[in-house]
């Protein structure tokens, strides 16, 4: 009996030497989780076409890294969900140079202080770990999305090993507008009646 007690035990330890092993390999792997916190919908002129639009999808993202190492975000990718089809929209790159301000469709116009400091892939800061990371970005669709309810943002941030992390929104999950103008420091025009 002592000696099957003892092999129990030394059993017992062997794995948790090896269970210590696999925790310390998957919490060493980087995951970045978060939100799409809010969308911004607009139309905006193709540059390589005159006369043809595209649905402009400007969003502001808040990610965090879950894991204690480092992630550097190289990219973005962003697919919505309309009428139970997935549609992938293309990254718009060098929006820096575009104004920050916006036609409201309530009238009026939505005005981003410090735009080009908020895009969130100019900000030069890796995903560390309890920090988040949040900004602007913008991606542009078909003209047909422009009425187009969107059930699902499904945005993949791609890291500098090519590591793809999905982090899918519900549009009952996007954040509260009032709190997205103190976060990144927009102003809106006042609701009709007010």
């Amino acid at each position: 009996m002592k000696d099957y007690l003892i092999t129990v035990i030394s059993f017992i330890i062997a794995l948790s030497g090896w269970a210590k092993v696999f925790y310390d390999h998957v919490t060493s792997r980087p995951k970045i989780r978060g939100q799409v916190f809010q969308m911004m919908r607009g139309q905006m002129d193709d540059p390589n076409n005159p006369g043809k639009r595209f649905e402009a999808f400007i969003a502001y993202l808040y990610l965090v890294n879950k894991r204690r190492n480092t992630i550097h975000v190289l990219d973005y990718e962003l697919d919505v969900k309309v009428k139970g089809k997935w549609v992938k929209l293309g990254r718009v790159y060098g929006i820096h140079n575009v104004k920050n301000s916006f036609g409201a469709l309530a009238g009026g116009s939505i005005e981003i202080k410090n735009f080009e400091e908020n895009l969130i892939y100019r900000k030069g800061k890796p995903a560390e770990y309890g920090q988040p990371i949040h900004g602007w970005i913008v991606f542009v669709g078909p003209e047909e999305l422009h009425d187009a309810d969107v059930l699902v943002y499904r945005l993949t941030c791609i890291d500098a090993f090519r590591k793809r992390h999905r982090i899918d929104t519900k549009k009952e999950e996007l954040g509260h507008l009032f709190l997205l103008q103190d976060m990144a420091d927009i102003s809106m025009p006042p609701p009709k009646g007010l």
